[in-house]
């Protein structure tokens, strides 16, 4: 198979995942997806293609005409889309953050703003979409080319360096990412840089009393301190004398911390040309934070993730 060959099998097996997650969309009401800020091209771009595919409808909150101009630049149908005005962009995330906390939205994708400003509309207690308690975390849905399945990263975006309690709560939304995606009793490996639990290295003690916290959980199966090669490798995980229902076959990858979790998620997309899609996960609705440099293809995949998410019950802790 050629190198375009290689592309369209991994485009295709992320994409066909979601494509069937989606369709209880097909068989019922369209979700309304409110973007901060929409006078972004590339925003634009994954709005074109969803309501192409009848996945969505969107409130586009920003400046009136200069959305106008870009749709019609763009050729994107704004037909079925509700413009807001509104050229203040903190204002404008707060008016999404609203519309999501009547119920008026049910995923929240940012646009032309500051991340900070998005998230803090998001955390306004006032609103409730963060329950007390929770967290905010990223989910990164992988495809790599030659790996027998996809998997899911944590966090590569958001907590820089959670404490145990604060794992606990990540564990709880990328599960609540994986049932959305059809996992049953997903696998979740606690890593870290060896399996020895060592007062020396801090990330192995945390994994170690996350495992034992969530311990007899019927949702999922969890298993750490692992480093990643037995997380990821029956192989690994036989030379190096490691058993159990995760070792070698691990879903969920729960990072240490925002350093080793964003390193190996740009290691993935920039080394082995990984297909990927990411969102917040933690609120009361699925939340699209896209990277500028994430690719076009990726924002697109976040999107219907978030989409599909927005079908599934997050988890509790």
């Amino acid at each position: 198979m050629g190198e375009t060959g290689l592309v369209e099998a991994r485009t295709s097996r992320i994409s066909a995942l979601l494509a069937e997650r989606l369709q209880p969309f097909a068989r019922g009401t369209t979700p309304t997806v409110a973007v901060p800020m929409a006078n972004n091209p590339e925003v634009l771009g994954c709005i074109r293609v969803a309501v192409e595919s009848g996945l969505a409808r969107f409130v586009l909150i920003g400046p009136r005409d200069e959305v106008i101009r870009l749709a019609q630049d763009h050729e994107v149908d704004l037909g079925s889309a509700t413009l807001v005005h509104e050229t203040d962009p903190v204002s404008a995330c707060a008016r999404a953050a609203s519309m999501a906390a009547r119920g008026e939205a049910q995923v929240l994708m940012k646009g032309l703003v500051q991340t900070a400003d998005f998230v803090r509309s998001i955390l306004n207690r006032a609103l409730g979409l963060a329950p007390a308690g929770g967290l905010l975390s990223h989910v990164a849905l992988c495809d790599v080319d030659g790996f027998v399945r996809l998997f899911l990263i944590t966090d590569a975006a958001i907590t820089t360096y959670p404490n145990t309690t604060q794992k606990r709560a990540i564990v709880l939304n990328a599960l609540a990412c994986a049932t959305a995606l059809g996992m049953e009793t997903p696998r979740i490996a606690m890593v870290a840089p060896v399996e020895k639990v060592s007062d020396k290295v801090i990330s192995t003690r945390e994994a170690a009393e996350v495992v034992a916290g969530f311990a007899g959980d019927p949702r999922f199966e969890i298993d750490g301190p692992f480093g990643l090669d037995v997380a990821i490798s029956a192989d690994a995980a036989v030379i190096k004398g490691i058993s159990g229902q995760v070792a070698g076959a691990a879903d969920i990858l729960v990072m240490p911390n925002i350093d080793a979790a964003n390193v190996l998620y740009k290691a993935l997309t920039g080394f082995a040309h990984a297909r990927t899609a990411g969102i917040v996960a933690g609120a009361a609705v699925p939340v699209v934070l896209t990277s500028r440099s994430d690719s076009e293809e990726s924002k697109l995949n976040s999107l219907r993730f978030a989409l599909a998410a927005a079908t599934g019950t997050y988890a509790t802790a």
